[in-house]
């Protein structure tokens, strides 16, 4: 196999660009955790408990054909003003996205165009024209070119055998290869007039070095934002996977046997098979006394139907809010263990990241307010229509029995 040349610094600079999309300004941080998203839950009204509260709360007292559903908006305006003032304390943060993103994209372009392997391929720009093989290579012609720089001699002069000697070993010993790049200027023109033949030259340092040292901290810090941002990222799609599960079990409870269609086809039939009391101009004429009697047994069981599906989807309603508090629980506990001060410039733009994807969870769990809000006016007015059509059929006069 022929040996290949590592490329550390490279790799360091190209994650930051692949994992970075988007930079978070101080005011995105600051506006981290100040949202009370588990007030902002409780705040959503639930489900009522049977058809006729339902009827109460969007209709009000009066239930009439002509009545609109004033009573319910009133209901709920309150939690809607506390999702507004949620989404005022977050608007700044998320304006500046746009502003953050390209901020970023210079940032970062700037970061790794100043890196001396980097700078010799070509920059950025160019390398992302490169295919693979010519990026592997242009990135081994770029570090013998910066070791070269080192040594003091022309770019262009022959390689002479210590050159030779060192490459030879950076290409076969990526630890070696590693150290060296991690040494400072210094460091590293001791070690190539050592490999020059150079008997006066002080020894190489032994043992880890500052840039060493830097250098491992600015990796343990990269790692550890990455590890954040995944488990900030295991969050959100926590918190995604939530609605469809119950959006599923929410669609089998009205799918129960029982339903509002099958009432009226079950009435339907019954009136059809109605003994035929007289016929006129307008046809067959049935009993209008057992008519009635099977429309009003319609808007009962269809009244039933309601309450019973109302108290479904409240049991529903409590264990999907529950889900969403325990999201809500785990992005808290999250927050509070991450995001402090950086010292390595790569972990600090993947940092300002996590920030922006932080802002993003806190406006789903706003919107999770919403969905459960949504959730149980929709129950709410749908079953309330029963309950009106069920006081608008008993309210009828009672029907007389046909006379010839």
């Amino acid at each position: 196999m022929k040996p290949t040349l590592t490329k550390p610094v490279l790799a360091l600079f190209v994650l930051a660009v692949a994992a970075a999309i988007v930079v978070a300004e101080e005011q995105s941080r600051n506006v981290l955790g100040k949202i009370d998203h588990q007030a902002l839950l409780e705040a959503a009204p639930g489900i009522p408990g049977t058809a006729a509260e339902a009827s109460r709360r969007t209709y009000g007292t009066e239930i009439n054909a002509n009545a609109d559903t004033a009573a319910l908006d009133s209901l709920y305006a309150p939690f809607y003003k506390r999702v507004a003032a949620a989404r005022d304390v977050l608007k700044n943060a998320v304006d500046a996205r746009s502003a953050n993103q390209e901020a970023l994209a210079q940032r970062t372009k700037a970061q790794a165009d100043a890196s001396p392997i980097v700078n010799r391929m070509g920059g950025t720009d160019k390398i992302g024209e490169m295919s693979e093989a010519e990026a592997q290579q242009a990135a081994i012609q770029a570090a013998g070119d910066y070791q070269q720089s080192l040594s003091g001699a022309p770019g262009t002069a022959p390689t002479g055998g210590g050159m030779q000697a060192i490459m030879q070993r950076m290409m076969n010993d990526p630890a070696y290869q590693e150290r060296f790049e991690k040494m400072t200027k210094q460091e590293q023109e001791a070690e190539m007039r050592k490999y020059m033949g150079n008997e006066h030259a002080p020894a190489p340092p032994t043992g880890e070095t500052a840039a060493e040292r830097r250098a491992k901290r600015a990796t343990d810090e990269t790692a550890a934002v990455i590890a954040r941002q995944k488990q900030l990222a295991d969050i959100k799609q926590r918190i995604y996977g939530i609605d469809p599960v119950f959006d599923k079990k929410d669609q089998a409870i009205l799918a129960t046997p029982g339903g509002y269609d099958q009432i009226a086809k079950e009435i339907s039939a019954r009136i059809e098979k109605l003994p035929v009391v007289a016929t006129g101009e307008a046809g067959d004429m049935v009993d209008p006394v057992k008519v009635q009697a099977l429309q009003r047994e319609q808007a009962t069981r269809e009244r039933t139907r309601a309450t019973w599906e109302l108290q479904q989807r409240a049991a529903l309603y409590g264990q999907r809010k529950a889900r969403y508090k325990e999201a809500a629980a785990a992005y808290t506990a999250w927050l509070k263990q991450n995001l402090g001060p950086l010292s390595s410039q790569t972990a600090q733009v993947l940092d300002d990241a996590t920030v922006e994807m932080a802002v993003g969870v806190e406006e789903d769990l706003i919107a999770v307010s919403e969905n459960l809000a949504r959730y149980a006016a929709e129950a709410t007015r749908y079953a309330a229509q029963y309950e009106r059509s069920y006081q608008a059929k008993m309210s009828e006069p009672a029907a007389r029995p046909f006379t010839k």
